[in-house]
């Protein structure tokens, strides 16, 4: 696998971040924000030993078969749940052909999916090139509507009560944060310092998740209990032009983010699958897509924010630094 940079790892990651605020489901409060900082410092300290792994010159290859394996299963079962994300969050997201019904889903994941299967079949490299134009177009729109929540908002909305305990929302901070996963794959890939590579993609995540939940906060406290989608809501809702409605430049942002989403959880899986069953030749991507979707498909219309789902976003790195310490004590 080609070398990737800093910048591109950090885009890619952090895509999926953000995708999967933007599916957020549920009412937030600051208190959510404050939780899932915790989470995802938990998910980096969890990691933190496979990083300094990699930051040794290694990667997912010399974690052996085992590693390789617990990865490609995460890596399948959290881009499962981005496709059932995408299908849930569909509901409330226009599409141009939405006169179609009930097949505008299908259509609008069909065509999400022949996109991903062309980005994933180019490889890491080529994702990452292009991601990070799309990271940087999204963190346009989202300054935008950030700006716009700040300026128009009620700032009451910030004294929201939560919902959910401390410890409930830190669980769906860690449960929404699948993409350690991929991490497990790309950080061994990365030029210059894993270990500074990492830390700077943690608290780029931190910061964009506060921001994205502040913004959902202050647009969208006052309905709260009668929207399902926070962030969405507030993106619709949000109106920084007067000739411009955002909800437009939104869905342009979310499909794009979609797509990148699920095309580096194929490009990780189509590695890995070389990596474990090397006689697979052909259609890995495509197959690999294909049983996401299809693991999208019985994840649908469940609770992605469980302690299972919880679990899913932290073992594999750190099943990937026991198998290589274990594969290390073996030689020595």
């Amino acid at each position: 696998m080609n070398k990737i940079t800093l910048g591109q790892f950090s885009a890619l990651m952090l895509i999926n971040d953000v995708f999967a605020l933007l599916c957020l489901t549920g009412g937030i409060s600051l208190w959510t924000a404050l939780g899932f900082s915790v989470g995802i410092v938990v998910q980096f300290i969890l990691a933190l030993p496979l990083i300094r792994i990699y930051g040794r010159g290694k990667n997912i290859e010399q974690c052996g078969k085992i590693a390789q394996t617990a990865a490609l299963i995460g890596v399948v079962l959290w881009g499962g749940l981005l496709f059932s994300m995408l299908w849930s969050t569909g509901d409330i997201i226009s599409v141009p052909f939405e006169k179609l019904g009930k097949w505008s889903r299908l259509i609008m994941a069909a065509i999400i999916g022949a996109v991903c299967v062309y980005l994933s079949s180019s490889g890491i490299k080529a994702v990452a090139r292009s991601g990070a134009i799309a990271a940087a177009v999204g963190a346009l729109c989202l300054t935008a509507v950030a700006v716009s929540s700040i300026i128009d908002s009620d700032m009451k909305n910030l004294t929201i009560q939560p919902q959910d305990g401390f410890f409930n929302e830190m669980i769906k901070g860690i449960a929404i944060g699948g993409g350690m996963n991929a991490l497990t794959v790309l950080l061994g890939y990365t030029k210059g310092k894993t270990v500074r590579t990492a830390t700077t993609y943690i608290i780029c995540r931190l910061i964009v998740t506060a921001l994205i939940i502040a913004v959902g906060v202050l647009v969208s406290g006052g309905i709260m209990d009668i929207t399902d989608f926070p962030i969405v809501t507030a993106a619709q809702l949000t109106q920084p032009f007067s000739s411009q409605r955002i909800d437009s430049l939104f869905l342009i942002v979310f499909t794009v983010f979609a797509v990148y989403s699920i095309a580096v959880q194929g490009a990780a899986a189509d590695y890995l699958l070389d990596c474990v069953y090397p006689k697979f030749k052909k259609y890995r991507c495509t197959a690999m897509l294909a049983l996401m979707a299809l693991v999208g498909l019985m994840f649908q219309g469940k609770t992605h924010y469980g302690v299972t789902f919880a679990v899913l976003g932290t073992a594999v790195p750190v099943i990937a630094a026991i198998c290589w310490r274990i594969r290390k004590a073996v030689k020595s």
